[in-house]
């Protein structure tokens, strides 16, 4: 009987075969993966091994040929197979831990079928299966996931990880707060000192425009946001503010929220109370635009920063904040 060989990468070492095969072979379950194992039509180093066995980096797990026939309709498994990667992820710093993209407006990170968009995550996927083949370091196990969140309309820097080290430890620097991110943003109003925002969100009970916003609540989650500003500006007669927003936590729409809370919602966003006008060419403007690292060992440096993008630029001039000193 023929086989076809994987090689466990760094990532998988340490993890239960099951564990494995299950993200690996992720049409089968698990019962069809404890009967393959059974009949030894999945083997480890040439040998039958069990579901509880653990993987070492290096070992050879060999599954037999039968079962990737795109003939047979009853056993067919789908490895994921590299694909071609993207050109727009607009990719602003990678190495082995973490992929920090710029990301664009209107682009879902986990996808939409009614707005038929397959999701920034299933790119990053791509490119990492892609190139992952390319220098041989693919892991069978291990797949790349968004580390923090950004509203859809929202732009700018989002990361993913490429390594389990890498989503540990940015996961614990969002959690102990040493990862600190900041956003641009276009307020209505006028902004005139720096204001400290601690409020208590939780998800609404209704809905504002097909999805469920965020709202003041003293049984809901603490929220803490820097408003500072940077500019002020004109819009259809109305005040308006450029703000630099550094968040402490990373509520759901916290920005949006708390702006709103606070009487300066973002220009536009009206499920938080922001008003249209023929000027806007978004839903809104929120930039995260910088983020900030400790010394660690993945190799980051001390902050990463990207420029305010064109919509945003053209908008400023709009507004005759010619130059706002970022």
């Amino acid at each position: 009987m023929e086989f076809r060989d994987f090689t466990a990468g760094k990532d998988d070492d340490g993890r239960r075969l099951d564990r494995v095969l299950r993200i690996f072979l992720e049409n089968l379950s698990m019962g069809e993966i404890y009967k393959l194992l059974r009949k030894g039509l999945i083997k480890v180093n040439n040998k039958k091994a069990k579901a509880d066995t653990h993987v070492s980096q290096g070992d050879v797990i060999s599954i037999a040929e039968f079962l990737f026939n795109s003939e047979s309709k009853s056993n067919v498994v789908t490895a994921h197979s590299p694909v071609p990667s993207s050109e727009n992820l607009n990719i602003v710093f990678e190495n082995e831990h973490l992929l920090i993209i710029d990301k664009p407006y209107g682009r879902s990170v986990h996808g939409s079928e009614k707005e038929k968009d397959a999701g920034l995550d299933k790119e990053v996927t791509a490119y990492y299966e892609a190139k992952s083949k390319e220098e041989k370091e693919k892991s069978l196990s291990f797949r790349p996931g968004p580390l923090h969140r950004l509203d859809k309309n929202t732009t700018g820097l989002l990361v993913f990880s490429k390594s389990l080290e890498g989503a540990h430890w940015f996961s614990e620097g969002i959690k102990n707060h040493t990862i600190h991110k900041k956003y641009y943003g276009i307020a209505e109003g006028n902004l005139a000192k720096t204001e400290e925002w601690e409020d208590k969100l939780s998800d609404s009970d209704t809905t504002e425009q097909g999805f469920y916003t965020v709202s003041q609540n003293t049984s809901g989650l603490l929220a803490q946001t820097t408003a500072k500003p940077l500019a002020h500006g004109k819009l259809a007669g109305h005040d308006i503010t450029l703000v630099e927003y550094a968040i402490k936590t990373g509520r759901k729409h916290q920005i949006r929220a708390q702006s709103k809370i606070h009487g300066h919602p973002l220009a536009g966003d009206t499920a938080y109370s922001g008003h249209k006008d023929k000027l806007l060419k978004r839903e809104y403007y929120l930039q995260a635009y910088s983020l900030s690292f400790p010394a660690n060992p993945l190799g980051l440096p001390p902050e990463i920063k990207i420029e305010l993008s064109s919509d945003f630029l053209d908008l400023l001039r709009c507004c005759e904040i010619k130059n706002p000193g970022l």
